[in-house]
């Protein structure tokens, strides 16, 4: 069964010969429409060349943690109570999407903040459990914000704002993808 799903995969990549742009000034047309398979699943995604920002990468503090566990207590009670059978314990990439179709459909009262950065953490949670990722503050000129990393090898995400951006672009599928994107990412520079 091939499964469409989209998402904008930005690849950070410096070049010797020509300097790329920065981030914020790139546009619809920088991006190269690409497919992949994964686990057996096609996977459609964009990539561009932007410039690399200096980016710091911090350890949690207490008020972190206390957020992200507020944020996982409060996912567990919107899967138990959207999805059936599935909880904080044994939910998929799939489930928190089917939260995001919902949402994106109206079907569920609680704020858009509260909606993001719930289902943002379980996200992170799961990249951290399957993956081996870790919890982490990165900070740059845009500002702070929650990501997970693998600092051997330079693979981070931003759960929250991938989230963010799956119910204001309406992207079908988008945490499964992030999920195999960063499986396949992390294959490819751990050789």
């Amino acid at each position: 069964m091939r499964i469409l799903i989209n998402i904008l995969m930005i690849l950070i990549i410096m070049s010797c010969s020509n300097k790329p742009k920065k981030y914020s000034d790139l546009t619809d047309s920088d991006y190269k429409h690409e497919s992949d398979s994964v686990n057996g699943e096609t996977i459609y995604y964009k990539s561009a060349v932007s410039e690399q920002d200096h980016q710091d990468f911090l350890d949690l503090e207490t008020s972190d943690k206390d957020f992200l566990n507020n944020c996982r207590s409060f996912a567990d009670s919107l899967i138990k109570a959207n999805i059936n059978g599935k909880s904080i314990k044994n939910y998929s990439p799939e489930t928190l999407d089917k939260l995001i179709d919902l949402y994106i459909d109206n079907k569920l009262k609680c704020s858009k903040n509260s909606f993001v950065n719930s289902v943002g953490v379980a996200m992170g949670d799961y990249l951290v459990e399957k993956l081996g990722m870790t919890w982490t503050i990165v900070e740059d000129k845009y500002g702070r914000d929650y990501g997970t990393t693998i600092g051997e090898i330079n693979l981070t995400n931003f759960p929250l704002n991938s989230v963010l951006k799956a119910i204001e672009q309406k992207r079908e599928g988008s945490m499964q993808t992030i999920y195999l994107m960063t499986l396949k990412n992390k294959t490819e520079l751990i050789k």
